[in-house]
């Protein structure tokens, strides 16, 4: 049974939430020197350490052992056996016969033709394989320790120098008040990672797929088939302490996650995979600020500034990592490039209006930016800020502005990364597509389109893409190991966007014995030329499973036929998940905050109650590509997971002497699933779903694609004395779950359960803390 072997519910060692050990220290100081100028010389050193090692759980290794492997079990002249024999020992034994005879396939071949269920077996059309000989056979299995430990160590270090003053030589005329500030910024980030595992090339080797005769350990492919069974000659270290490795054996078969028969075998086939990665930039600063003259309302403030910025990326990999050693793992290039980057920037704030009736305060604030990148070149950009009091008790605010980014240094120098993924191919059929069989002994089968279960516009994709749905069929297999690629690339366009908002802050006057204050902002932020890099999922759902998308991302797939002898099954065999710029990204928004604070007096005692809320309401969350005949491509996000309608937080305190009682609440709206890929379900259970209720609500299977409204609450009390403070508390008060969906459903599911959207992942939790400062005890 698989069940026995399945890995699910079994790996409670894997880390959720990654152990880390941080270390941090700092230093600044200044002095100011007597004069005029008010010299004041200055600097800051920060150090931070972080050391990170977690549990992946490891991955299965699933490679062909060759027809000669001396213990393949389906090699009769090793140590195995003749496997045609013995799937006629199984084809006709009693259980299986009964097994076969209930399938829906056989029963509805046999029954119009009058061939009662006891004959619809192998054994009553007597099928057989006979004696095949040596066979190549795939194994999975799972090792202890195979691509299952990451470690990570990191440092970071920055320096500031710098130096303020005074500019009294410029205060003549209008002008007064002006200073400047002088710095230069360098910070370095030095990491590594290591990961121990499986190498591909000697696993390879050790079963004997670079030999002729199948000889574990044996390199002797001639030139002729050097193409497609050669160990690599870059790889040197591969071949040397080289032992015959068994997948059979007891120790990895009959066992979950087990280990390889020998400390020999391990020793040889396990290596590490290793990287540094610096990250070096220095920054130089001049700034100036002052007061260019007086209006009626007020100074006039200004500010002028220069930025120049050198950035440096060296991410080096070893050869495990450079090459993709690793079984069924990426090749990483790694990365390496610099550049530079300077900004001259300049900032006015302009008092308009005070103190007149209907408006005690118009204040408007202008600022704009000039922007050389090296390889992008000039672009300006700029802010523009109002603030307006008709009465004192209320602002009214608006703001707009622009921005400009260039690609990054890892967007533009990222190496070549590959991979082996397993891949959704939705365009290849799958078996129900075919419960029309025409002749179950030889195993003809006929596309019944009534039986495919697959909606029209998918097949409509495929068709446009090449492929035929109702041909491309690998014995209902729709999942196969494919190469994908990503990297940097120089022809990014940088990023902009437009963003604006208005809203209001308004604080009651009317009376003394409470305070309130509610303020409100909508905004709407669109951002063009977003550089993403898509995921594979994403690519392969764009291009066939969306039914509003224009199959942007279709061309970033690659098919070809695997297998000569059947041209209609063009496999996806690459996939391109390179850095793309996104033509539009769009949110809108309204933000809500509301502050209430009361004393009330309870038995002559002052309690002091505050309660603050601050709520949110997506509008919209939108993304836009457009490809390269001019078919737009709009995806919407809102409602969707991670992007709740709703959300809001309430913060309740009553302080009374030195003692402080708090309760939070938290609110999440619902989630669900994008409305173009909501699920077509019947209502009769198909076999597609992967969640049902148990009977009698099978009938009625379907996926799980909505979360309800969470809420979560948490407690805690709290005093001080002086430099003195002790908390304790209740985190998630009712013990209030995450939701759980269908696999496949959400995003970043882990055991079911979506992370990173709200959810409390712990249960309840309890904690007590101490806090002392040291320094003025007042």
């Amino acid at each position: 049974s698989y069940r026995d072997y399945s890995t699910n519910g079994r790996l409670q060692y894997i880390h959720l939430f990654i152990p880390r050990t941080t270390l941090k220290t700092m230093a600044y100081g200044e002095h100011t020197f007597e004069g005029e100028m008010n010299l004041t010389p200055q600097f800051e050193l920060l150090h931070t350490q972080l050391d990170l090692t977690w549990d992946e759980g490891g991955y299965p290794i699933g490679v062909t052992v060759p027809a000669g492997n001396p213990f393949n079990i389906c090699n009769p002249e090793g140590e195995g056996l003749d496997c045609g024999l013995a799937r006629d020992a199984l084809w006709h034994s009693e259980g299986y016969g009964r097994t076969i005879a209930a399938l829906d396939s056989w029963r509805n071949w046999c029954e119009p033709r009058g061939i009662a269920p006891e004959d619809c077996t192998p054994a009553g059309f007597n099928i057989r394989n006979g004696a095949i000989g040596p066979i190549a056979v795939q194994p999975w299995v799972q090792v202890h320790d195979d691509r299952r430990f990451v470690i990570r160590e990191s440092e970071v270090w920055r320096g500031v120098l710098g130096l303020d003053g005074d500019l009294p030589f410029l205060n003549k005329g209008p002008l007064a008040d002006w200073s400047f500030n002088l710095s230069v910024t360098h910070s370095l980030a030095d990491g590594t990672s290591a990961r121990p595992g499986v190498r591909d090339d000697r696993l390879k080797l050790s079963l004997g797929h670079y030999s002729t005769s199948d000889t574990p350990c044996e390199n002797n492919i001639d030139e002729a088939t050097r193409e497609e069974r050669n160990l690599d000659p870059l790889v040197a270290d591969a071949a040397p302490g080289c032992v015959p490795v068994n997948l059979f054996a007891p120790s990895l078969q009959s066992v979950v996650i087990g280990d390889f028969a020998t400390e020999a075998e391990r020793d040889y086939l396990f290596d590490n995979r290793d990287f540094r990665t610096k990250y070096i930039q220095t920054i130089y600063t001049a700034f100036v600020t002052g007061t260019l003259f007086e209006m009626p309302a007020g100074s006039v403030q200004a500010g002028l500034g220069f930025d120049y910025r050198k950035d440096r990326i060296e991410s080096i990999p070893d050869q495990v990592a450079r090459e993709g050693l690793f079984h069924n793992w990426f090749s990483d290039g790694g990365a390496t490039g610099d550049r530079y980057t300077s900004e001259a920037y300049a900032e006015i704030e302009l008092p308009i209006v005070a103190g007149r009736k209907a408006a005690t305060e118009l204040t408007v604030n202008l600022s704009g930016r000039w922007t050389d990148d090296e390889f992008y070149g000039g672009a300006p950009t700029g802010a523009f800020k109002l603030g307006w009091r008709p009465v004192d008790s209320l602002l009214i605010r608006a703001t707009w502005g622009t921005s400009y980014r260039a690609p990054n240094l890892r967007e533009l120098f990222l190496q070549s990364q590959t991979a082996f993924l397993i891949v959704f191919d939705p365009c290849f059929a799958p078996d129900e597509a075919f419960t029309g069989t025409d002749d179950v002994t030889s195993g003809e089968r006929t596309y019944n389109p009534d039986a495919d279960r697959r909606e029209p516009h998918v097949l409509e994709r495929c068709r446009a893409h090449g492929v035929d749905p109702t041909k491309a069929y690998a014995n209902g297999v729709q999942r196969f190991s494919t190469e994908v690629s990503r990297g940097g690339a120089l022809g990014l366009d940088e990023e902009t966007s437009e963003s604006m908002s208005f809203g209001f802050s308004w604080e009651q006057p009317f009376s003394n014995a409470f305070d309130l204050s509610i303020g409100m902002s909508y905004y709407h932020i669109e951002i063009d030329n977003t550089i993403v890099e898509p995921s594979t999922s994403y690519i392969i759902w764009d291009c066939y499973l969306s039914k509003i998308s224009a199959g942007t991302f279709c061309d970033r797939i690659q098919r070809r036929a695997t297998d000569p002898t059947n041209p209609d099954n063009l496999q996806i065999t690459f996939i391109d998940r390179g850095f793309i710029n996104r033509d539009n990204e769009t949110v809108r928004g309204v933000d809500l905050n509301m502050a209430f604070d009361r004393t009330f007096t309870v038995f002559d005692r002052p309690f002091d109650v505050s309660l603050d809320i601050i709520g949110h309401r997506l509008i919209e969350r939108t993304e836009l590509y457009i490809n390269e005949v001019g078919e737009r491509d709009l995806n919407s996000y809102h409602r969707t997971f991670g992007y709740a309608e709703h959300k809001a937080e309430f913060n309740l305190r009553v302080d009374y002497d030195r003692w402080r009682l708090a309760w939070n609440t938290r609110y999440v709206g619902n989630y669900e699933v994008a409305p173009d890929s909501v699920d077509d379900w019947s209502n009769v259970h198909d076999g597609s779903a992967s969640t049902c209720l148990g009977p009698p609500a099978d009938s009625n299977c379907k996926d799980v694609e909505t979360t309800d409204e969470y809420w979560l609450h948490n407690a805690s009390i709290r005093y001080q004395y002086r430099q003195h403070q002790i908390s304790l508390g209740v985190r998630n008060v009712f013990d209030e779950p995450p939701p759980k969906l269908s696999p496949g459903e959400g995003r970043y599911l882990e055991n079911n359960v979506p992370r990173g959207m709200g959810f409390d992942l712990y249960g309840r939790t309890y904690f007590l803390s101490a806090k002392v400062t040291f320094g003025d005890d007042e």
